[in-house]
């Protein structure tokens, strides 16, 4: 997987910006140039501004670039997205000029969150959205026959979408012409990281896009303290699912509370310092996915390289053998080491990591986890593989089985997949939320875990209802059909009991409504340890 980042050169540009850049060094660009800056003179493209010229401050470093292509041009469809054969005819035009006047170009990515309507204007901004998928298609295919006349190797990439919307992606695959699209650019803002192999899995379901390769072409975060260790993560993940590129949004700072790789006077950020590490030690290394149990991520870069987060778990290294790292690439203490779900351990070793002597993981108390163990059901089956809960939805005596919701496949839904059922319009489920709008008044989304031996367990559970909900929601505990705990109102609701469970006897969580289901999507995370396990030296809440 190539490693990038997405600058703002179309939109201004520095000295240190560009210094900086390159110092990193940065093997892959991703910006855009826009076409009322090129032709201002019907057929006439005159690159001859600082926003027009910036790559040719690349050429001498061969950094390739990736280059987004999206805004109209007054000259055609009043500026608007262009749409009519005679604007989108002009418009493969002047992408033949780009890629013509500028060869470190390779791709071309048209479009920019096209699902949206920060990014579209005119007639596209204002069809429906499968409308709007056959109005992206025609500027890929204007633009794809156009290059490939004048550069055939050039990869041409299609979607851009915000999010990981299958509902509007598969249809748009599904077009005639819909093989123009080369590549699908995707920006994942809305997916955690741990989520990212469930959606991009269930993406990946539809036939053609199972073998479309995956852009990454904006990645970042917004958290200050993690966002190196994001910066890793989704690196680590997307290298093993086999996505092409992932460039990292934003390279300087552009105002929006994105975390940048270097700040206005050049100098590296801890994100930025992450990118260095992680281009130094891992790119060009085959990765793959050595994760041992749904609550633990490895990722291996070669065989002497893992990256390593979890839920609280001790690991011991051979100090002799193996060296430890933070995001950042600052080496770490091997005494005492714990795992953490946001922030990473990069483990590098003189011989292949594989052996216990070198790298052992201690003792879980895990049994089930909500978060970890989420997952999109295939068809005609009641649960995902893996997952520790049955989640369904109770409407009065009877348990109705989720159904997998693609993403945006309407107006008012996430742009992610989700689980839901088509009779209830209102109603989903979600890795970490839930809005319980169950149709019909008796009903509640249940979380249920059953056990098939004797056991005492730690039971952690959090529910927030967000601060728009009308009445709040209503939290019962069930232990084998006799209620335990029930909590109401628009307050945090947490729950931390210790309860003994014989073979065969099952919790519930059920969440439900007040009156009204309006405002009421719910922040929640549901762990149930074993405590029989780990009796010594085990870290909180492992």
């Amino acid at each position: 997987m190539q490693l990038g980042a997405a600058s703002n050169f179309s939109q201004g540009w520095s000295d240190r910006i560009w210094r900086a850049a390159l110092d990193l060094p940065l093997p892959r660009l991703r910006d855009s140039i826009r076409w009322e800056q090129v032709e201002r003179t019907p057929g006439l493209y005159v690159f001859d501004k600082p926003t027009t010229t910036w790559p040719d401050r690349f050429a001498r470093s061969g950094t390739p670039i990736t280059l987004t292509l999206n805004w109209g041009n007054p000259l055609y469809d009043d500026g608007k997205t262009p749409h009519s054969p005679q604007a989108l005819a002009a418009f493969g035009r002047f992408a033949a000029a780009v890629v013509r006047r500028f060869p470190q170009i390779d791709t071309l990515e048209i479009g920019n969150e096209i699902n949206g309507n920060n990014f579209v204007s005119g007639p596209v901004r204002n069809a429906g959205l499968a409308r709007r998928g056959q109005y992206h298609l025609a500027m890929v295919r204007a633009a794809a026959r156009a290059v490939h006349r004048v550069r055939p190797g050039i990869k041409v990439l299609g979607g851009s979408t915000h999010s990981l919307p299958a509902g509007f992606l598969w249809p748009l695959l599904d077009l005639s012409g819909a093989g123009a699209i080369e590549g699908l650019a995707l920006h994942p803002y809305t997916t955690p990281i741990d989520q990212l192999p469930g959606q991009i899995g269930l993406l990946r379901r539809n036939g053609t896009l199972a073998r479309l390769p995956l852009s990454i072409t904006e990645f970042g975060s917004q958290d200050a303290r993690h966002a190196a260790d994001d910066l890793v993560r989704g690196y680590a993940v997307l290298a093993a699912l086999g996505v092409s590129e992932m460039d990292w949004y934003p390279l300087n700072p552009r105002g929006d509370g994105m975390i940048p790789l270097v700040r206005r006077d050049g100098s590296l950020t801890d994100t930025g310092k992450a990118f260095r590490f992680v281009q130094a030690r891992m790119a060009g290394l085959p990765a793959r996915d050595d994760s041992p149990d749904p609550f633990t991520s490895i990722r291996r870069f070669g065989s002497k390289i893992a990256v390593i987060w979890g839920a609280p778990r001790r690991i011991t290294v051979d100090p002799g053998n193996v060296s430890v790292f933070d995001a950042t690439g600052a080496r770490l203490d091997t005494r005492n080491l714990i795992l953490h779900e946001r922030r990473v351990l990069v483990l590098i070793g003189t011989r292949p990591l594989k052996t216990a002597q070198l790298v052992h993981l201690g003792c879980s108390r895990l049994l089930a986890d909500s978060f970890h163990q989420f997952g999109y059901p295939l068809p005609g089956a009641r649960q995902a593989a893996g997952d520790g809960f049955e989640r369904y939805v109770r409407v009065g005596s009877h348990a109705l089985p989720f159904e997998v919701m693609p993403g945006q496949q309407r107006r008012g839904v996430p742009w992610t997949p989700y689980l839901g059922r088509r009779g209830m319009r209102d109603l989903r489920l979600t890795a970490d939320t839930i809005l319980p709008a169950v149709e019909g008044g008796n009903g509640a989304v249940v979380h249920h875990y059953a056990t098939g031996r004797d056991l005492r367990v730690h039971l952690l559970a959090e529910f927030s209802v967000s601060p728009r909900s009308t009445d709040g929601v209503a939290m019962t505990l069930s232990r084998n059909g006799h209620d335990v705990l029930t909590r109401s109102g628009n307050a945090p609701i947490t729950v931390d009991l210790h309860l003994n469970l014989r073979r065969g006897q099952a919790l519930s969580l059920s969440l439900a409504p007040g009156t009204s289901a309006r405002g009421d999507i719910t922040r929640y995370r549901i762990r149930i340890l074993d405590e029989s396990r780990c009796a010594e030296n085990a870290p909180p809440n492992s």
